[in-house]
């Protein structure tokens, strides 16, 4: 019975968010000059760090994501939110094509690149590891001198001892494809 009684509530919250947002679309004015915001709805715990970019990002783009669960989901809001979100999916394919998603995604990810984010990408390379351990040993540590590119979120990085100063690897760092690229070693 308890279990009948929260999918009932689940399917009553995401039936009156979904009226919220419709009614707060109706409420808008509506001129030819601009385009009706699509919403797409979300579940579950957002990730903290993007999520401001994305919503930043995807509002120029003419949609918004609203969250509708959290910690706990059933099969009801699962399907609830996939049906909204597929009739959104399918204007947004209408107004950018239907490579919408991957453009957007592509400049989510430039916008978040920055060198600080785009160093954990060099840090999960092996031999930037193994380069760290061996310096560990002598006391030293690598340096990293970071260059931006003519291109949003991809830069050049010399890797160097900080006590030598030798010159280990040259890298080009491209963070929105999530790569790293040995130039020379």
């Amino acid at each position: 019975m308890l279990s009948f009684a929260n999918t009932t509530m689940k399917t009553l919250l995401a039936s009156a968010v979904l009226i919220l947002i419709s009614a707060t679309s109706l409420a808008q004015p509506q001129n030819n000059h601009t385009e009706e915001k699509i919403c797409f709805l979300t579940y579950g715990f957002p990730d903290v760090e993007r999520v401001e970019v994305e919503q930043a990002i995807a509002g120029k783009w003419g949609f918004a994501f609203y969250t509708v669960g959290e910690c706990t989901i059933d099969q009801a809001l699962i399907d609830s939110v996939a049906r909204v979100n597929d009739a959104a999916n399918k204007r947004m394919e209408a107004r950018y094509g239907s490579n919408w998603r991957s453009r957007y995604q592509q400049e989510v990810d430039a916008a978040f690149a920055t060198p600080e984010r785009a160093q954990q990408l060099v840090n999960q390379q092996l031999y930037i590891w193994r380069k760290e351990q061996e310096l560990k040993m002598h006391n030293d540590s690598l340096h990293y001198a970071w260059a931006a590119t003519g291109r949003k979120g991809v830069y050049k990085v010399i890797v160097s001892g900080s006590l030598k100063n030798t010159i280990f690897y040259k890298l080009l760092v491209d963070y929105p494809k999530y790569k790293v690229s040995l130039l020379t070693n």
